[in-house]
């Protein structure tokens, strides 16, 4: 018997056989709607995700009413697949069932052929036969005597079971693939794991990485969806993952809700997005938004343990299951009471130094600005609420900033007709200066995406309404999936970021990361300094031409999934790093870098976690942001939107 083998027990089977069914079905609908979508609207008046029954009759409900919306005038090709369902409900061994899961396969296949779209990129996930020249990874023998399936997978894959699906996700993308019923099934059963508590491993979970040295591009797209879109949709494709983060969030608004009545964006299902994560792998970064503050009693000082302990728990269940991010919204706060939150948090979410919190701001909002002691001043317009996020985001010790859009209406008129793109250039270089990663949300189409690549920014949240789900524009209801428009999105982001004003937001990136943990020079911050000034004017001839005497800074490399060890190159290689100036003497910055050359080269992270926590780089550090904030008091009246102001008024 082959060492990586699982038994699956009749019942287990038949639990298994009902959910595989389902997700067919699912596959099929979506099929369905994509092909009609010229001919008719997208209508619907139920929430998503579409609730899925655990008891069979349950189950057995909501198939058949799937079945109508697929076949409503062929009640032969539904028949069958009721048929299917009952024998899985009533057969007594599991060789029956597996005969019902091939079926399954190949009456679906046999669907989508019939409808002539089987080589559309909208057609998910189907099982099908392995063709002649295909190993399948996964098979299964059954037992006759003992009524019992055992899943076989190959050696050259994982001996865990959750790993080993995930490795077959990747192969399935790498060879263009269907998988076969028994690599289906190995999907469901992976799941029903993950469900009964076993975990997606965290150290094959990429993170979001520095601003400007992340690999293949600056501005990422965040695909955004409840789950089962990336499921059977955006991990399908390597392509469709590259410079992408695969963003776990719910968008659906029903019935237009006013926001405060229901958020803009809400809290999805962690079991689905485990199964997400299982499905991305290594490929991208996986995120998750926690959403807006809990309220019971409405009084900020009697609900924060609360409040505190069950976000908490929510961001850990998530990073416990290898999420890059997970996103906290400042909605509703007071700047001071935004950074006791953020403090309050940091101190209790568990997690690894590579796994971010982010403090997501609305920008259509008016915040009550009391951090400081003194006058308390209400911030209205969306510029000054923006840089003042930065600050208490930062007071807060969070990793990341999120500019959100949102307002009463859905879909959201684009953040960048909200800002322009000189006003978010801004933004996010102020935010990049202070070492936090940036994002945009709200109503991003095809179109604005160059504009947010104009500004540098590090992800933009796109999905939902018409982008990556169907709506009922009545009310509100989301539909299918749309993956087949991710090559659209990515296409957009690719064309704007090799523009003058791509590359050169991406090498300001670069430089302002580079001025935030001191491995600039002096004469490459004086170029940091006019490159940001450049852009703002749009000067794009002079823009062009600080990118070649920044060339050196371009050809730098880029981090792989280790942040920490890509500062570490930096500050090795650094010819004259103004952070030197920081320590006590040369001696000790030549034993410094002595330490970190050696735990560079040994590519030890856990010690440069601790020589990053501990002196003599941690005091250099608090001199260095000493001067950096006296250097920022000294041009006050020439700050950055003073600049702006200048410009653009």
């Amino acid at each position: 018997m082959n060492k990586n083998t699982c038994s699956i027990g009749l019942g287990k089977l038949r639990k298994l056989s009902m959910a595989y069914l389902q997700d067919v079905l699912l596959n099929l609908y979506n099929v369905k709607v994509k092909m009609e979508s010229s001919k008719k609207s997208f209508q619907s008046d139920e929430e998503l995700p579409t609730t899925r029954a655990t008891d069979m009759q349950g189950a057995k409900s909501h198939i058949c009413k799937r079945l109508r919306l697929i076949f409503p005038t062929q009640a032969k090709k539904s028949d069958e697949f009721e048929e299917i369902c009952e024998n899985i409900m009533e057969s007594k061994c599991v060789r029956d069932m597996m005969e019902q899961l091939e079926k399954t396969g190949e009456e679906a296949m046999g669907v989508v052929k019939a409808w002539g779209v089987e080589n559309a990129l909208y057609v998910g996930i189907i099982p099908m036969t392995a063709g002649p020249n295909v190993k399948a990874m996964f098979d299964a023998t059954a037992d006759v005597e003992r009524d019992r399936l055992y899943l076989h997978w190959d050696n050259s894959l994982s001996d865990n079971l959750i790993a080993a699906v995930t490795q077959l996700a990747q192969l399935l993308r790498n060879e263009g693939r269907q998988p076969t019923p028994m690599e289906y099934l190995s999907f469901h059963l992976a799941y029903y794991g993950i469900s009964n508590g076993e975990v997606v491993q965290q150290d094959n979970a990429r993170c979001l990485g520095t601003p400007g040295f992340r690999p293949y591009t600056q501005t990422y797209m965040s695909l955004t969806d409840p789950g089962d879109g990336h499921m059977i949709g955006t991990t399908k494709s390597n392509d469709w993952m590259k410079g992408a983060i695969v963003h776990v969030e719910h968008l659906e608004r029903p019935r237009h809700l006013p926001r405060e009545k229901i958020e803009s964006y809400r809290i999805p299902s962690i079991l689905d997005f485990s199964k997400v994560r299982l499905h991305v792998g290594t490929q991208a970064p996986t995120t998750y938004f926690v959403g807006r503050r809990v309220k019971d009693s409405g009084n900020f000082s009697e609900d924060f343990l609360k409040l505190v302990n069950i976000t908490a728990a929510s961001a850990t269940a998530a990073f416990y299951q290898g999420a890059a991010e997970c996103k906290v919204s400042m909605e509703g706060l007071s700047t001071s009471q935004a950074v006791q939150y953020m403090q309050a948090l940091r101190g209790q979410v568990q997690r690894n130094r590579k796994q971010f919190l982010s403090a997501a701001w609305n920008l259509n909002q008016v915040i009550t600005d009391d951090f400081e002691q003194g006058e308390t001043k209400m911030l209205k317009d969306r510029m000054s609420i923006a840089l003042r996020a930065i600050d208490i985001t930062y007071q807060g010790g969070f990793n990341k900033i999120t500019w959100d859009g949102a307002s009463d209406t859905y879909p959201s008129k684009c953040i960048m007709y909200q800002f322009t793109v000189p006003e978010a250039l801004t933004v996010v270089h102020e935010a990049h200066m202070r070492g936090l990663v940036t994002y945009f949300s709200a109503g991003f189409k095809f179109n604005e995406i160059k504009l947010a690549v104009y500004a540098g920014v590090d992800g933009i949240g796109i999905g939902g309404a018409q982008v990556l789900r169907f709506m009922d524009s009545q009310t509100g209801m989301h539909g299918p999936y749309m993956e087949e428009n991710i090559p659209k999105i990515l296409k957009s982001r690719d064309e704007a970021s090799k523009s003058v004003q791509g590359r050169a937001v991406h090498i300001l990136a670069r430089l302002d990361t580079m001025y935030f943990e001191g491995s600039i020079s002096s004469d490459q911050d004086r170029l940091r300094r006019e490159l940001f000034t450049e852009l703002l004017n749009e000067n794009f001839t002079r823009t062009e031409y600080l990118l070649q005497l920044l060339k050196p800074v371009s050809k730098m490399a880029d981090e792989g999934n280790s942040p920490l060890l890509g500062l570490a190159k930096r500050l090795i290689d650094a010819a004259s790093p103004v952070l030197k100036d920081h320590f006590e003497s040369n001696d000790e910055w030549n034993s410094f870098i002595k330490d970190l050359k050696s735990m560079y080269l040994s590519k030890d992270e856990n010690s440069l976690v601790d020589e990053y926590e501990s002196d003599p780089w941690l005091c250099a550090r608090k001199r260095y942001r000493e001067s950096q904030n006296a250097d920022k008091r000294r041009f006050t009246r020439q700050s950055s939107y003073d600049i702006h102001c200048k410009c653009f008024n």
